[in-house]
C-alpha cells in the first residue's frame, strides 16, 4: 500500500489506466444491439437531429444523451460498439474525478481507494456497455460536485459554483430528477458558505439556469407551457388503477388525486426500492416483450442476462452490500469530525435527492448508478477509517507504519482521534 500510494499521480493513472482496461474487456463481450428500448428511442431521436437538425414535436424526453448520441455519430459513424468505446472512456475518466474528490474529503490514501472501487465496481462497469443515458448523466453529476466542493481548507469560489451549476443542469437536462439535486444542493450551500451565502447560491442557481432556460423555452414553443426537461413525465406515474382503466397520461394524476393514500404508500414502496442490492422490476425480463421490441427494431436484443438470476443477484449483493456496510462506517467516522460534516452532507444530498425525486415515480437500482460514487467515497472512508482503527489497536508493526503513513499522506484522522476523541470532537 505505501509504495502504490507513494506517488499521487502514479496511482491516479493506474486507476484510470485499470478502470479503461475493465470496461473496454466488459464491452467487448457485449452484443451489437440495445439492450433496453430507451436506447432505441435515444438513437432515433440522434439520427433525427443529424438528418433534419431537429427533435420533433413528439420528442418528450429528456435531451441531453439524444445530443450525445448525435455527436458520437457525426464524428465516429453509427456503431453500437464505437457509442460503448466513449462511455469506456468516459467511465475511466469518472473514477479519476472520484477519486479526486475522494482526495479532497479524506485525503490521498481514500481517494485512491474510492477510484478502486469504482473501477472494480461491478454497477461502474455495468453502465459501460449499457448505451444508455445513465453514464453521461453520472459524469456530469460527479464534474457538478467537484466544481461546488472546495478543498477542506478552501472558500468556496463564485467561478467554480457558476461552472458546477452548469454541469449540474447538464445533469438535469440527461437525467431530469438532477433538478431536485440542483435544488438540494442550492440549499447545502446557503448553509454552509461561511459568508456572501445569498451571492453563492444565486451564482450555483444561476449556472444551472443558463443551462436549463434555452431547452425550456423549446418546450414553451413546442408544447405551450413551462416544461424545464421533460414532457411526458406524467406517463412515468405510477398506476394505481387497472391497466384498461389507463388511456392516457391525466389518467394516471386523477388516479393519484382520488387516491392519495395508494399514492403515499407507493412512494413510500420506491423509497425503499432505490435502496435494493439486487436488481428487481426489469420489464427486459420478459421474453414476450423482448421479442415485441424486436419486432419493431432489430437492433433490440432477444436474448440477454440482464435480467434477475442467481449470477446477478449473487454479484449484486456480494459488491452493493460491502459498500452500504462501509459507507454507514464512513458516515460515522466523518460525523466524529466537526471538520468534515459539510463534506459528508453533500456526500449524502446527491444519493437522497434522487431517491426522494424517484420515489414519486419508481425507484430501481439502476436509476441509483448516478449517485453510487457518493456511497463509494463514503465506503472508501470507512474502510481506511476501519483499517486504521483495527491496526492502531493491534499495536502491530505493520498497523503502526501504516497508521503513520496514513496520517502523513492522506490527512486523515490521528490515532488519538479514533482510539479516544479529542475534547473538541467529544
Amino acid at each position: 500500500m505505501n509504495t502504490f500510494f507513494s506517488n499521487w499521480r502514479r496511482a491516479l493513472l493506474l486507476v484510470c489506466f485499470l478502470a479503461l482496461l475493465i470496461r473496454v474487456a466488459f464491452i467487448l463481450t457485449q452484443q451489437d444491439g440495445f439492450y433496453f428500448p430507451d436506447s432505441t428511442m435515444d438513437s432515433h431521436t440522434a439520427l433525427k437531429l443529424l438528418s433534419v437538425g431537429e427533435f420533433g414535436a413528439d420528442f418528450g424526453r429528456a435531451p441531453g444523451y439524444p445530443v450525445f448520441l448525435a455527436v458520437v455519430y457525426f464524428l465516429f459513424g453509427q456503431n453500437i460498439f464505437t457509442i460503448r468505446l466513449v462511455e469506456s472512456f468516459m467511465g475511466a475518466f469518472l473514477a479519476v474525478i472520484i477519486a479526486t474528490i475522494g482526495r479532497r474529503i479524506g485525503g490521498e490514501m481514500v481517494g485512491a481507494l474510492a477510484g478502486i472501487i469504482w473501477t472494480v465496481y461491478p454497477l461502474g462497469i455495468f453502465i459501460a456497455g449499457l448505451v444508455y443515458s445513465t453514464g453521461l448523466g453520472t459524469m456530469f453529476l460527479a464534474c457538478g460536485a467537484y466544481c461546488v466542493l472546495p478543498s477542506k481548507d478552501e472558500e468556496f469560489s463564485a467561478k467554480k459554483l457558476f461552472l458546477g451549476g452548469v454541469f449540474l443542469g447538464l445533469a438535469a437536462l440527461t437525467i431530469p430528477v438532477a433538478l431536485l439535486t440542483i435544488v438540494f444542493i442550492v440549499a447545502w450551500l446557503f448553509c454552509w458558505a461561511d459568508h456572501s451565502r445569498l451571492f453563492l447560491a444565486s451564482v450555483l442557481f444561476l449556472g444551472s439556469i443558463v443551462t436549463l432556460v434555452p431547452w425550456t423555452a423549446r418546450n414553451f414553443l413546442v408544447h405551450g407551457r413551462v416544461i424545464p426537461v421533460q414532457s411526458n413525465f406524467k406517463g412515468l406515474l405510477p398506476r394505481l388503477v387497472p391497466f384498461e382503466a389507463i388511456r392516457r397520461d391525466d389518467d394516471r394524476v386523477d388516479a393519484i388525486l382520488n387516491h392519495p393514500d395508494r399514492y403515499t404508500t407507493r412512494v413510500g414502496r420506491n423509497f425503499l426500492h432505490f435502496w435494493e442490492l439486487y436488481p428487481s422490476q426489469v420489464i427486459m425480463s420478459f421474453p414476450n416483450y423482448r421479442d415485441a421490441l424486436h419486432a419493431k427494431d432489430p437492433r433490440v436484443i432477444k436474448e440477454t442476462i440482464y435480467s434477475p438470476n442467481r449470477l446477478i443477484n449473487t454479484v449484486s449483493i456480494l459488491s452493493v452490500s460491502p459498500v452500504f456496510l462501509f459507507a454507514i462506517f464512513g458516515t460515522v467516522a466523518m460525523w466524529l469530525r466537526k471538520d468534515l460534516r459539510r463534506e459528508l452532507s453533500i456526500l449524502w444530498i446527491m444519493p437522497l435527492s434522487f431517491a426522494i425525486g424517484y420515489a414519486f415515480f419508481i425507484g430501481k437500482i439502476r436509476y441509483r448508478i448516478p449517485v453510487e460514487p457518493y456511497l463509494i467515497i463514503l465506503s472508501a472512508y470507512g474502510v481506511h477509517a476501519t483499517y486504521a482503527m483495527i491496526s492502531t489497536r493491534l499495536r502491530s508493526p505493520l498497523g503502526s507504519s501504516a497508521s503513520i503513513a496514513f496520517v502523513k499522506r492522506a490527512e486523515f484522522v490521528s490515532r488519538e482521534d479514533l482510539v479516544s476523541p479529542s475534547k473538541e470532537s467529544q
